[in-house]
C-alpha cells in the first residue's frame, strides 16, 4: 500500500491573528515530482525540478524513454504505462525485448528444433501516442551459441509490421491496426522500417518466416512531442484538515528545432489540472466476501483487502462519503479550488497537451495554497421551500421560471481554534431578493449589518453577531427567486471579513432537523417542463417615444427555461401584416430572464408610424420552435 504524501514544506506567506496561509509545492523549491507519482504517461523528468511533455529528436529510442510493464492493458483505450506482450501460449518474459540491453533477448525461446516459428507475434503499446518515422529489430549483434553459431545469424526473415494511431479501434475496443510493412525475405539481419511521421500508440510485429530466432531489441525512433501526457500524484496528507484557497503553477512551452529543444513563448501547447480532496488516505473502498454463496460482503482495509484469496476479494468502488469527485480543469493559475474542504487529503493531475508535433510544454512547479486552521470544521446546509419545509420524497420542486421564496439553513461546527467567520455568500440562478435572516438555536430573526443583492448573488454581513465557537452554531436566509433548470445547485460560501482567510464551501447535508431535503438542488415541477418559454409581457402596452423620458421605451421581458446549453432566439417588432420592422436581438441565448428594449424605431433607425405592433419571440429549440406574442401601440 502507498503511504500519503506527509508535508513537509509549508512555507508561511501571510497570517491573520488565527490562521496561516501555507503552500505545498510540486517541482521548484518543493516536494519532488518523480518521488510523489502514483503514475504517468508521456512525462519526462529531464529537468531537475519539472516534468515535461516527452520529446525525441531521431536518434532517440522512444522505448527507452518509457516505463514497460508485462501483458496486454485491460482496458485498450485508456492512456496509460506501456506495456509489451506476445502470443505464445507459455508466457515467458518480453523485457529483453525492451531492456536497452544489446547482450540480453528472447535467447533460446524460438529457436526450439523441429518447431517452426512462423505466425509468432508480439504486442507493443507505447501507452499514448507518440510520433513515430522508424522501426527497427534484430538479434544480438554479438556472441555466439553453444555450437558457436553467432546470434546475428538467428534473426528474422519475413514479416509484418502493422501500427494502430491510438485514435481508432473497433466497436469491441480493440485497436484497429494499419500494414506499414511486409517483408516475405530477407538477408538484413538489422529490420528496419522508415515510415512518414505520424502518431503511433500500438505496433504488431507478425513473423512469417518458419526459421528459429531471437529479438535482443526492439526500437522505435521519431522526432517531436507526444500529444498529450498525464501526471497523477500519489494521496497527499497535510497532517491536519485546511482550507483549500488557489492553484498556482509555473510552466513554459518549448520547440523542438534542429534536434535540439529550447524554450519557445508562442509554442501551441497546455496544461491543466484536476484535484480532489479527501477525508481519508484513499478514495477507494474495499469489500470482502465474507458468504462465498449469498456474495455478502463487508468493507475492509486496502492492506487487509491484498492478502484476501483471490476468491474472497469483492468490488472495489470509488469512496464518494468521504472523498469528493474530481474537480473540473483548472486552465488559469490562481483559479479559486471550489472543492469541499476543510479536508486533510488531496490528489492532483496534470495533463500536458500539444497542439503540433514540434510543440511541447513544461512544468516548472505546482502550489496549492490552503490555510491552518479553517474558518469551520464543517459547514452543512440545505435549501428547502419556505412553505413546504419536508416535501414529497424530500425534494423541493417549484415552477420553472416562477418567483419562489426559499430558506436556506446552514449548521457550522466551529472550533476553538478555528477562525470563525462573520459573512456568507449565496449563489442563486436568477436576481435573488432578501426577506429574512435568522441566526441561533433555536433561531430568531437578526437584522444583518449589510447586504449585497446583484444578478446570480446574495451576500450578507454580520460582523456584529459573528459565529464563534461561543456564538450559536445555525443560521437560515430566506430569500425570493426563479429556478431555471431542473436540478439547480444553490452553492453557498461563507468568509471572515476580518482576515485574509479564504471563503469555505457549504456542503450538502442534514442542517435543520425541521426541513428533510438534507440537499442543495432544487427540482422543477413537471408541467413545467413541457414549456421552454413560460413567460412573455411587454411594458408598457403603449409607446410614446417623444423624447421626453416618459414611456419612451417599450421593455419585452421574457423567460427560457431547462436549457442545458443556448438556443437561438429571435427578438422581433412586426407590423400587423406580418413584416418585420425591427429586429432586437438574434442569437444564442441560455436558460434565464431577459429584457429586450424598443425605441419606437425600425431598423433603418427611422420612427415607425402611429399604430399598433406585434412583440414577437421565438425559441428555435433542438426539437420543436416555441413563439410568444403580444401588441404594443405607438402614439405621438
Amino acid at each position: 500500500m502507498r503511504r500519503p504524501i506527509t508535508t513537509v514544506l509549508l512555507v508561511l506567506l501571510a497570517a491573520s491573528a488565527n490562521s496561516e496561509v501555507r503552500r505545498w509545492e510540486l517541482g521548484g523549491e518543493g516536494l519532488s515530482w518523480r518521488s510523489n507519482e502514483l503514475n504517468s504517461t508521456a512525462i519526462s523528468y529531464g529537468v531537475p525540478g519539472s516534468i515535461q511533455l516527452v520529446g525525441f529528436n531521431s536518434n532517440d529510442n522512444i522505448v527507452q524513454q518509457l516505463k514497460w510493464t508485462e501483458g496486454h492493458p485491460l482496458d485498450f483505450i485508456e492512456e496509460a504505462g506501456a506495456r509489451v506482450w506476445d502470443n505464445v501460449p507459455f508466457k515467458q518474459s518480453n523485457t529483453p525485448l525492451i531492456d536497452g540491453d544489446l547482450l540480453t533477448s528472447s535467447d533460446i525461446r524460438f529457436k526450439e528444433f523441429g518447431l517452426l516459428q512462423g505466425g509468432r507475434r508480439f504486442f507493443f503499446d507505447l501507452g499514448t501516442r507518440f510520433p513515430v518515422n522508424r522501426i527497427v529489430f534484430f538479434p544480438r549483434p554479438d556472441g555466439a551459441d553453444s555450437r558457436g553459431r553467432p546470434f546475428a545469424d538467428d534473426f528474422i526473415r519475413g514479416y509484418k509490421i502493422q501500427v494502430n494511431d491510438g485514435d481508432s479501434f473497433s466497436p469491441q475496443n480493440l485497436p484497429i491496426y494499419e500494414l506499414l510493412s511486409q517483408v516475405d525475405f530477407t538477408n538484413e539481419g538489422v529490420a528496419e522500417t522508415r515510415i512518414p511521421l505520424q502518431f503511433v500508440r500500438y505496433l504488431q510485429l507478425n513473423v512469417t518466416s518458419d526459421n528459429p530466432f531471437e529479438i535482443a531489441e526492439f526500437q522505435v525512433f521519431g522526432a517531436g512531442f507526444a500529444p498529450g501526457g498525464r501526471y497523477r500524484s500519489q494521496i497527499v496528507d497535510l497532517g491536519e484538515a485546511a482550507n483549500f484557497q488557489q492553484l498556482l503553477w509555473d510552466f513554459e512551452t518549448l520547440l523542438q528545432e534542429d534536434g535540439t529543444i529550447r524554450t519557445d513563448p508562442e509554442g501551441d501547447a497546455r496544461v491543466s489540472f484536476r484535484m480532489r480532496t479527501g477525508k481519508d488516505e484513499t478514495p477507494r473502498v474495499y469489500y470482502e466476501i465474507i458468504n462465498v454463496f449469498t456474495g455478502d460482503t463487508q468493507e475492509v482495509s486496502e492492506n487487509a483487502y491484498n492478502k484476501l484469496q483471490a476468491n474472497l476479494r469483492g468490488p472495489v468502488e470509488d469512496d464518494r462519503s468521504s472523498w469528493s469527485e474530481w474537480s473540473a480543469p483548472f486552465t488559469e493559475p490562481g483559479e479559486p479550488i471550489d472543492l469541499p474542504s476543510p479536508r486533510q487529503y488531496f490528489q492532483l493531475e496534470a495533463t500536458l497537451e500539444s497542439r503540433s508535433i514540434l510543440s511541447g510544454l513544461r512544468v516548472n512547479s505546482l502550489v496549492v495554497e490552503h490555510s491552518i486552521p479553517p474558518l469551520a470544521q464543517q459547514l452543512i446546509g440545505e435549501i428547502s421551500v419556505l412553505q413546504d419545509p419536508r416535501p414529497l420524497g424530500d425534494k423541493p420542486r417549484v415552477p420553472a421560471g416562477e418567483s419562489s421564496t426559499f430558506a436556506y439553513d446552514v449548521r457550522a461546527d466551529v472550533t476553538a481554534a478555528d477562525v470563525g467567520f462573520d459573512a456568507i455568500q449565496l449563489f442563486t440562478p436568477g436576481a435573488p431578493v432578501f426577506r429574512d435572516f435568522l441566526i441561533g438555536d433555536p433561531l430568531v430573526p437578526v437584522t444583518p449589518d449589510s447586504l449585497i443583492q446583484e444578478e446570480g448573488s446574495l451576500t450578507l454581513f454580520f460582523p456584529s453577531r459573528r459565529l464563534t465557537e461561543q456564538s450559536p452554531n445555525g443560521l437560515r436566509i430566506v430569500f425570493e427567486t426563479q429556478v431555471f433548470v431542473q436540478a439547480t445547485l444553490f452553492s453557498a460560501q461563507v468568509f471572515d471579513t476580518q482576515s485574509d482567510e479564504a471563503p469555505q464551501r457549504v456542503l450538502a447535508g442534514d442542517a435543520n432537523p425541521t426541513v428533510s431535503t438534507n440537499d442543495l438542488r432544487v427540482l422543477t415541477t413537471a408541467a413545467s417542463a413541457r414549456n421552454l418559454l413560460p413567460f412573455f409581457q411587454v411594458t408598457p402596452g403603449v409607446l410614446t417615444p417623444n423624447g421626453d423620458g416618459i414611456n419612451d421605451l417599450a421593455g419585452l421581458s421574457y423567460t427560457l427555461v431547462q436549457l442545458r446549453q443556448p438556443v437561438h432566439v429571435d427578438v422581433e417588432i412586426l407590423d400587423l401584416s406580418g413584416r418585420r420592422v425591427r429586429t432586437l436581438f438574434s442569437g444564442l441565448q441560455g436558460s434565464g430572464s431577459a429584457t429586450r428594449q424598443w425605441d419606437g424605431r425600425d431598423d433603418a433607425g427611422k420612427p415607425v408610424p402611429v399604430g399598433i405592433y406585434i412583440a414577437s419571440v421565438e425559441v428555435d429549440a433542438e426539437r420543436q420552435n416555441y413563439v410568444r406574442l403580444g401588441t404594443v401601440g405607438v402614439v405621438y
